[in-house]
């Protein structure tokens, strides 16, 4: 049987709204590096600050993080997908700390503009 991914509310365990994941790719990250992206604030709590520079610098993407180590991510296109799930698992491969966090997410954002 094929496996179905799906985004459900961690409080209810209910869909609300978010359902099935399309599209996308997965990524396999470390436990701690999952549970680091899903802290209400990461750049605070977790000394995370790629998603926020990426969004910062206008890369669209949706993310989607498990328990379970693994993060989904999607994008407009499959570059762009690959490029921000490469660089969220060498962030937590290579233990990036935050200014290197921040220079790697300009990085990419001019290459991907």
């Amino acid at each position: 049987m094929d496996p179905e991914i799906e985004c459900v509310s961690s409080s209810t365990g209910k869909s609300e709204g978010l359902g099935p994941l399309t599209g996308g790719m997965i990524f396999s990250v470390s436990l701690t590096m999952a549970r680091r992206l899903m802290l209400q604030k990461p750049a605070e709590q977790g000394s995370l600050v790629i998603l926020e520079e990426l969004g910062g610098a206008g890369v669209p993407f949706e993310i989607a993080v498990g328990r379970n180590g693994k993060v989904w991510v999607d994008s407009k296109s499959i570059k762009s997908t690959l490029s921000i799930g490469r660089l969220i698992q060498r962030t937590d491969q290579e233990a990036w700390l935050v200014e290197k966090q921040r220079i790697m997410a300009k990085k990419l954002a001019k290459e991907l503009s």
